[in-house]
């Protein structure tokens, strides 16, 4: 039961509630045109339970690092002609 959470979803017929993997929620997010902004694990639940997340969603592609140049390249002399 646990492997099938990790990749999907699970349904208890007991109290017909669903548990949702991670993946399955960042596919969802992908699908609809969200990004995650912030994601945090929420605290205080006994840990024979699933991990339990919030997530912060945009939809606002996040912005790449840009790369620095490097030092040295920046003040190299030039040649002037």
């Amino acid at each position: 039961m646990f492997s099938q959470a990790a990749f999907g979803f699970v349904l208890d017929n007991e109290d017909r509630s669903v548990t949702r993997s991670d993946t399955y929620f960042k596919e969802l997010f992908s699908q609809c045109g969200l990004h995650v902004y912030r994601l945090k694990d929420q605290k205080g639940f006994p840990e024979e339970l699933f991990a339990v997340k919030m997530y912060a969603l945009t939809t606002d592609a996040p912005k790449r690092a840009l790369r620095a140049k490097s030092k040295r390249s920046i003040n190299r002399p030039k040649t002037i002609m």
